[in-house]
C-alpha cells in the first residue's frame, strides 16, 4: 500500500531546482557532453542513435566461470530487461549477505545525505536529537572501497555480462552506494518530497544506465519497496521526453499506462533485481518499517567532473 501523496507541482518543482540547481551548471561547465546528454538523453530517438553509435557488437564478453550468481541465466535477464525494464530473481548467496550485513551494522552514514551529519546505527537516535527531528534517510557513498564483499558485486563477471550485453557497450562501474530509507513520521512527508522521496521518476546518468538492487532488509508493502512503471524504459509519450521535470504523479501514470503497470517488489533480505533507469520508478515511502537496499549501477560512458 503506497501512501497517497497530495502536493502542489510548483512547490516540488522549485525545490528540486533549487537544490539541483548549482550542481547542474558546475556539471555543464565542467563537462559539455554530459549536458548534452542530460537535455537530449530523455528523448527516445537521440538515446537510440547515441548508443547505437556507442555499441560495440564485438565486445569481449567476461567469462562467468566464477560469479556469485550461478544459477542466474544472462540471456534471459537481458531479455526480461529489454521488455520489461526490469528483471527480478537476482539473489545474493546467503554468505554474501552475511558478509555485508556484518559491514552495514559497523559502518557510517550520511543523515539525508549531508556529510556533515554521518551517524553509525548504535548513535542514529543521538544524533538526529542533535538535528533536531528525525533523519529521513541516510547514504553511504562507495561501500565497496571498503566492503570487499561489495567490490566482488561491483566486479561479478555475471553481472558485468549482463551490464555488457544490455548496454551493448563496455560496462563502466558508475558507483555502489547503501542506502536506508528510514520510516517516517507522517508531518515529515513535505520534506521528502524536496528529495523526490515517494515520487515517480527516471533517472539520465548516461543514455543507457542499468542498476542491481539488492534488498539488506526484509521489505514488505510498509517498508518501502521500490516500484516501477513495467516497459516505461522504451514507452513514453512525447510530452514526458520533452518535459523539462523527470518527476511524474502516480495518477499521471496510470492514466497513460494503467494501474496494472505499476509492480511494488517485496521481498527478503537478498532478493535483487536489475533495471533500467530510464524505467519510471520510484522508492515508496516507507511507514511501519526501515529499509536498506545497495545499488550497484553500470553505465556507458564515464562523465569527468575534475
Amino acid at each position: 500500500m503506497s501512501i497517497t501523496i497530495s502536493y502542489s507541482y510548483w512547490y516540488k518543482l522549485y525545490f528540486k531546482f533549487k537544490r539541483r540547481l548549482g550542481e547542474y551548471t558546475d556539471h555543464g561547465f565542467k563537462n559539455p557532453q554530459w549536458l548534452l546528454m542530460f537535455i537530449f538523453g530523455r528523448i527516445h530517438i537521440i538515446r537510440s542513435l547515441m548508443i547505437l553509435l556507442a555499441s560495440k557488437p564485438e565486445l569481449i564478453i567476461p567469462t562467468a566461470d566464477s560469479s556469485l550468481f550461478t544459477e542466474i541465466d544472462v540471456d534471459s535477464v537481458v531479455e526480461n530487461l529489454r521488455r520489461d525494464g526490469v528483471c527480478l530473481g537476482i539473489h545474493l548467496p546467503n554468505y554474501v549477505l552475511s558478509e555485508i550485513l556484518e559491514f552495514t551494522n559497523q559502518t557510517y552514514y550520511l543523515g539525508n545525505g549531508r556529510f556533515e551529519l554521518p551517524f553509525t546505527l548504535s548513535n542514529k537516535e543521538e544524533e538526529e536529537a542533535k538535528y533536531g527531528k528525525p533523519f529521513l534517510f541516510g547514504y553511504h557513498y562507495k561501500p565497496s572501497r571498503s566492503c570487499t564483499a561489495i567490490k566482488k558485486l561491483g566486479d561479478d563477471p555475471k553481472l558485468r555480462q549482463i551490464a555488457a550485453k544490455y548496454l551493448v557497450g563496455e560496462p563502466i562501474l558508475k558507483s555502489t552506494m547503501l542506502w536506508w530509507s528510514f520510516a517516517t513520521p507522517v508531518e515529515q512527508l513535505d520534506e521528502r518530497l524536496r528529495f523526490a522521496q515517494g515520487l515517480f521518476h527516471y533517472d539520465l546518468d548516461d543514455y543507457r544506465c542499468l542498476q542491481f538492487l539488492f534488498y539488506l532488509t526484509d521489505v514488505d508493502l510498509y517498508s518501502g519497496p521500490h516500484a516501477y512503471v513495467k516497459g516505461s524504459h522504451s514507452q513514453k509519450k512525447l510530452q514526458y521526453q520533452l518535459s523539462i521535470d523527470r518527476d511524474k504523479s502516480e495518477r499521471d501514470l496510470i492514466n497513460y499506462y494503467g494501474s496494472e503497470r505499476i509492480v511494488n517488489i517485496c521481498g527478503e533480505a537478498g532478493s535483487g533485481f536489475a533495471e533500467d533507469q530510464f524505467c519510471f520508478h520510484r522508492a515508496n515511502i516507507p511507514t511501519k518499517k526501515d529499509r536498506l537496499i545497495l545499488q550497484v549501477k553500470f553505465v556507458l560512458n564515464n562523465y569527468s567532473f575534475s
